[in-house]
C-alpha cells in the first residue's frame, strides 16, 4: 500500500523534533504526538489535536506521522530537502492561521446555524408546554 511506503520515509525524522504546530482546525491547542494501541496499527506514530476524541466528537484535526509532515509542508513549516528546517516565523504562521479560519469560518462554519435552531427547537418545545397548561386549565374551569 502506498501509505506504509510512506510510513519508511516518515521514518526519517526524529519524531519528537517534528513541530507541534497550533491545531488549524479550532485553533485553540497545540497538536500532540501520540502511539497508536489499536491492533492494527500498534506503535504507529500519530498527531492530532488534544480536543480530538475516539469517537469523532471533538476537534478533527488527526494525521499519521506521514500525513502530518505533509501538512507541516503544506503549510510552509517544514522544507521538502531539509525536513527539520522550520521556515519563516511560527508566530507570523499563527497569526495567518487565525486570519485564514476568521475568512473560512464566515463561510463555511454551521456550528452557529446548528446553534441557532437547537435554540429555536427549545422556544417552540416551551411554547407548547405552555399553550398545554393553558388547554389543562381551561378545561379544568369548565
Amino acid at each position: 500500500m502506498a501509505r506504509e511506503s510512506s510510513a519508511s520515509a516518515a521514518d526519517q525524522w526524529a519524531a519528537d523534533e517534528l513541530l507541534l504546530i497550533l491545531c488549524t482546525e479550532c485553533g485553540r491547542r497545540n497538536v500532540v504526538r501520540r502511539r497508536s494501541k489499536q491492533e492494527w496499527s500498534l506503535g504507529r506514530v500519530f498527531y492530532c489535536c488534544p480536543l480530538h476524541k475516539r469517537d469523532g466528537t471533538g476537534c478533527p484535526f488527526w494525521f499519521w506521522e506521514e500525513d502530518y509532515v505533509a501538512k507541516l509542508r503544506s503549510l510552509r513549516l517544514l522544507r521538502e530537502g531539509c525536513p527539520m528546517r522550520v521556515e519563516g516565523n511560527v508566530g507570523d504562521s499563527r497569526m495567518e492561521f487565525f486570519n485564514a479560519r476568521e475568512v473560512e469560518g464566515k463561510k463555511n462554519d454551521g456550528t452557529e446555524v446548528v446553534r441557532l435552531l437547537k435554540a429555536l427547537c427549545l422556544v417552540c418545545v416551551c411554547i407548547l408546554c405552555v399553550q398545554c397548561v393553558m388547554l389543562l386549565l381551561l378545561l379544568c374551569k369548565n
